[in-house]
């Protein structure tokens, strides 16, 4: 067997050996992963690692043709890797598939509690929420729809809310298009406080992400009361 093709083969292997640690990362890193942003980033990575193994898949097979007749233990190796890659992606990309599907079904479960004119504006702002800001807006809601908020306790969370987006203003930090549309229909006096607080609810999240930078004083502590709200709905 010529150098060369020894070469080709051991490179083949190494490629292979090195991207399959790469995906055993993606499988223990996508277990906990609910970010939309770095499962979308994931599934780019999955999707080039599935071109490399079809790269590989083909240099595999010119170097099979060249030992027809003749046993090699190394080329037996390097294909029971290429299957156990595969089989990894096609584990992965299923997972993929499913996280997406969940998440677009908790997306499209919040888009349906308001009126057309509202939906493409909250659109906007649930594709940057990630599953669990997804379900803890939908607690909420569920919450205030069933009427197990009082009146006062909507009034001070859509208080809270409305603080600390004066504060983030005050502070220079720049709202994005689709919230500055919600924060002028949380803020128009005509419409019933109610409604005007289940618009402010998805805001919440980028709200707490801005949490250490606000500094409000007297005001309601926003975290907590939506804390003590989801427990009390839940032990319901």
């Amino acid at each position: 067997m010529h150098s060369n093709f020894k070469l080709r083969l051991q490179h083949l292997e190494d490629n292979i050996r090195q991207d399959q640690n790469l995906l055993k990362e993606y499988e223990d890193s996508l277990r906990y992963e609910d970010d939309p942003r770095r499962q979308g980033r994931y599934k780019r990575e999955i999707k080039q690692l599935r071109e490399s193994a079809n790269l590989y898949q083909k240099e595999y097979d010119e170097l099979r043709v060249q030992i027809t007749g003749e046993s090699n233990v190394q080329i037996q190796n390097v294909a029971m890797q290429l299957q156990q890659m595969n089989t990894r992606l096609d584990r992965l990309s299923a997972g993929q598939k499913a996280i997406y599907e969940n998440i677009n079904h908790l997306r499209q479960g919040l888009l349906a509690r308001y009126n057309a004119g509202e939906q493409n504006i909250i659109a906007a702002i649930t594709e940057q929420l990630d599953q669990s800001q997804m379900v803890m807006i939908s607690i909420v809601l569920d919450a205030i729809e069933t009427d197990q908020v009082t009146d006062g306790e909507m009034q001070l969370i859509l208080q809270g809310i409305q603080q600390n987006i004066t504060k983030l203003q005050q502070n220079g930090t720049a709202l994005p298009p689709s919230q500055t549309a919600l924060v002028e229909v949380i803020n128009a006096p005509e419409l019933d406080f109610k409604h005007r607080l289940k618009v402010a609810i998805p805001l919440i999240p980028f709200i707490l992400d801005y949490e250490g930078e606000l500094e409000l004083g007297t005001g309601i502590d926003l975290k907590a009361a939506l804390q003590a709200l989801i427990v009390r709905f839940q032990g319901e």
